[in-house]
Formats: C-alpha cells, structure tokens, sequence
C-alpha cells in the first residue's frame, strides 16, 4: 500500500513539475511574439524563425500541460448529474470514463505519436511553414512525452478512483 502511495506521489510530482515548466514557457512565449512584432512592424524587418519558435512553444506549452491539468481536475465536464453525485458514484463514474474513453484513447494517441516521433527522427523530418525549415523530431516527441505523463497521470487519478470506490480510505 505504501508503495502505491510512492508511485502515486511520483506520478503527481513530475507531473506538477511538468506543468510549472510549461508555464515558465509562457514568458518565453509572449517574448517571442513581443520580438517578432518589434522587428516586423517598427524595423520592417521579419523574421523566419518567430511563428515557428512561437508554435513549437505553443504546443510545448499544451503538451505539458495535459497531465498537469488532469492531476487538478481542470479538464471540462459536463457537470450537470456529476455534481449531484456521491464521492463514490463519482469514482465509478470517473472509473468508467476513465477505462472506456480516456486510456483506449490515450494508447492510440501514443502510439500514433510514437510513430510519428520515430519517423521525423529517422528522416530527418522538418517544419515547412517558414523557410527556417526546423527539425520537428523535438516537437513531436514533447508531444509524446506529453501524451506519456496524460497516461500516467490517468491511470494514477484511476487507481485513486478504484479506491475510493473500493470503500478504502484516500490515496
């Protein structure tokens, strides 16, 4: 049991990590546009880089931010008849949306993302939406990873639910 407790904290504390990280890229984010903005309209002078930079940034951003919005139960949901429920027919109803929708759509997700991740390596895939042309294995694989931590941090948010539903007390 104390170690289910473990695995749980892990899970929640790289995925609170993972969503302060992201949210340090926001700065990143705004500095960006802030830059590309100055040099466009004030210097008439573009850049290649900016818009990919800021999209990659973007989803960087997204990405990292799936887990740690699961782990705060910040995704929307329809809260007409869930409100109204008991603790445990909230887990039952989080344990079958959770077996039925969220995981089986997570492992297809993943898997597509794997092989997309794989492919832009290998070939050495690039971002054609500038003539900067930047690798997109980095930004496939963030989201990868991110697809990764939203699975771990369900199947946690899970295991808790199946507690909670189980009678025992909170994880």
């Amino acid at each position: 049991m104390n170690y289910i407790r473990t695995i749980l904290r892990v899970i929640d504390s790289i995925n609170q990590r993972a969503g302060s990280s992201a949210s340090w890229l926001c700065i990143a984010l705004v500095l960006v546009g802030v830059y590309d903005v100055i040099l466009r309209y004030a210097f008439n002078a573009p850049t290649i880089w900016a818009h990919e930079t800021a999209v990659m940034l973007g989803g960087t951003i997204v990405a990292l931010g799936w887990a740690y919005t699961h782990r705060h139960r910040g995704h929307v949901r329809v809260d007409v008849i869930y409100t109204h429920l008991s603790p445990r027919g909230k887990a039952l109803t989080d344990v079958l949306c959770a077996s039925f929708l969220l995981l089986p759509l997570l492992i297809i997700l993943i898997y597509t993302a794997a092989d997309f991740m794989w492919v832009a390596w290998i070939r050495g895939e690039v971002l054609i939406e500038s003539y900067w042309y930047p690798p997109s294995g980095p930004i496939r694989t963030i989201t990868f990873l991110g697809l990764c931590l939203f699975a771990l941090q369900g199947i946690a948010q899970l295991i808790r639910d199946l507690y909670t539903l189980l009678g025992s007390k909170q994880l």
